[in-house]
């Protein structure tokens, strides 16, 4: 016979080759128990592999007797739980009764549409100016780090490129910073950001000027 986490085992990783497959996953947890060490385990590959994802806490008719305070303290212990996933909406939902079922396909959809959404180029320029005149990254050593410029590369999930004078990498909270900002500002509801970070070289500096214009 399996042991209990052979079989754990077993089924990440059948969730691992459904969550290639997928575009957006829906993390079902037990309301009545919670997000397992199986379910943080099966989120944190949806988080790697980019994709959407949206946290279904079922069996919620099961909790309506709990107070009205229990909301706000479940899904705060959800959150510390999963809390690399703090971009994905938890709905509470009851696959047996239905309730809020078609909430959950209206965020599917909602969450498809911010995985493909594309900033114009000089509007996304425009935020950077801001956001770091306001919060300027942190200078590796006697350097003076300015982001000169940033353009979005790609998407699902959206993924921009931060050109500076002469920083590789921003550390981590600056990045966090810079991801929460992009959501205020621009969605990005329900999916990963993936961020990079160039030291602009000479010969991009005119293709630099002319990514601001647009």
């Amino acid at each position: 016979m399996a042991r209990s986490g052979q079989v754990e085992s077993v089924s990440v990783l059948l969730a691992r080759r459904s969550i290639e497959a997928a575009d957006i996953v829906v993390l079902v947890v037990d309301a009545s128990a919670g997000a397992t060490d199986q379910d943080a385990a099966i989120a944190g590959e949806a988080d790697r592999l980019g994709r959407g994802v949206i946290i279904a806490a079922n069996k919620w008719d099961l909790m309506k007797d709990r107070g009205p305070d229990f909301v706000k303290i479940f899904d705060e212990e959800l959150r510390r739980q999963l809390k690399f996933l703090d971009y994905a909406k938890i709905l509470h939902i009851s696959a047996s009764t239905g309730e809020r079922t078609p909430r959950l396909l209206e965020t599917i959809d909602s969450v498809a549409e911010s995985r493909r959404k594309r900033i114009k180029t000089s509007e996304l320029n425009t935020f950077v100016e801001r956001v770091s005149a306001e919060h300027p990254p942190a200078s590796p050593g006697r350097r003076h780090v300015r982001i000169l410029y940033a353009a979005q590369t790609g998407v699902a999930p959206p993924t921009f490129v931060f050109f500076t004078n002469v920083a590789t990498t921003f550390h981590f909270s600056y990045q966090r910073y810079l991801e929460n900002r992009l959501r205020e500002e621009f969605g990005f509801e329900g999916t990963p950001i993936r961020l990079h970070v160039r030291a602009r070289r000479r010969a991009e500096k005119s293709e630099g000027s002319e990514r601001k214009k647009r």
